[in-house]
């Protein structure tokens, strides 16, 4: 057979990722990937149409750097909401989980200057001991970029002269894009979005990830034609400390095209906070009141 051939099924895999973006997006309708008619026999082999997503091979598998350039390139400029979720989960016996840690990540871009950036507090696991991150807010309104640090004692404001990062919001995602898709043995399979083409692209195994060893492994990602890996969702275990550790990852980009950027409710508290200290919103941190 062509290592070509794709197999026209399972598209929906990823149609109920159960990720939720800021901003009062909740209700936006989440894509509804389409598959061509599975058959009803054995599914048919059918040529893949060409060319496939860059860095998706007809060998049967993936370079993930050049996909995560074409997902730079396919992103830049463009307006969307993009969320992620991390869940770490540890064993308690008996085939039973309960979850360890929970971390959010959520962007919501209009334009490369004019954005919101929030990520919850999280809990990071060096290989040795856990760190601690401290929940972090950004917004930028295309003149400045408010950044809000929840401290143990209260907010800490910072502000400086924004910049356009539209490419920078782009790597976020595509470094978890070269993360969990360097992959081998990955099935591609092709159905349609609202008539536009998309590609499933899916593997199973295991490997090091993100510097420890994953077994269990499983992931797929909704891909079009020009790189755009528009959903990605990951599942594996390992162990640390003696303890079987699963984890669960996944992100999902949103109303690509048509976002617009509401000022968060603390920006006021940011700008009396820096304006009152420096006589400027630019690059200047201070404490704001404790809470």
């Amino acid at each position: 057979m062509d290592g070509r051939a794709l197999v026209v099924v399972g598209l929906v895999v990823l149609a109920g990722c159960s990720i939720v973006a800021d901003g009062g997006d909740a209700g936006a309708p989440a894509e509804t990937l389409t598959p061509a008619p599975v058959p009803t026999t054995a599914p048919t082999a059918t040529a893949a149409p060409s060319p496939l997503p860059p860095g998706v091979t007809t060998g049967g598998t993936i370079s993930p750097s050049a996909l995560a350039s074409a997902h730079v390139r396919a992103v830049t400029s463009r307006s969307y909401v993009w969320a992620e979720r991390r869940r770490t989960l540890t064993a308690t016996g008996g085939g039973n989980w309960t979850e360890a840690r929970n971390r959010t990540r959520t962007i919501r871009v209009a334009d490369g200057d004019t954005y919101r950036w929030s990520r919850s507090r999280r809990v990071v696991w060096t290989g040795l001991t856990l760190g601690y991150q401290p929940a972090i807010e950004r917004y930028s309104d295309g003149d400045t970029r408010y950044v809000r640090e929840q401290d143990a004692d209260g907010p800490l404001y910072r502000a400086q002269p924004a910049t356009n990062d539209s490419q920078v919001l782009a790597l976020v995602a595509a470094n978890r894009v070269q993360s969990y898709l360097s992959l081998r043995n990955v099935s591609v399979s092709v159905g349609q979005v609202d008539g536009e083409r998309r590609y499933w692209v899916g593997s199973n195994g295991g490997g090091v990830v993100d510097g420890e060893y994953a077994a269990n492994y499983s992931v797929g990602a909704v891909v079009t034609p020009d790189g755009f890996v528009r959903r990605l969702s990951v599942t594996y275990t390992t162990e640390r400390r003696g303890t079987p550790t699963r984890i669960e990852y996944e992100y999902a980009y949103r109303r690509v095209g048509n976002v617009t950027v509401s000022p968060p409710d603390w920006l006021v508290e940011a700008r009396a906070a820096v304006d009152g200290r420096n006589g400027t919103a630019g690059d200047a941190t201070v404490a704001g009141p404790s809470r």
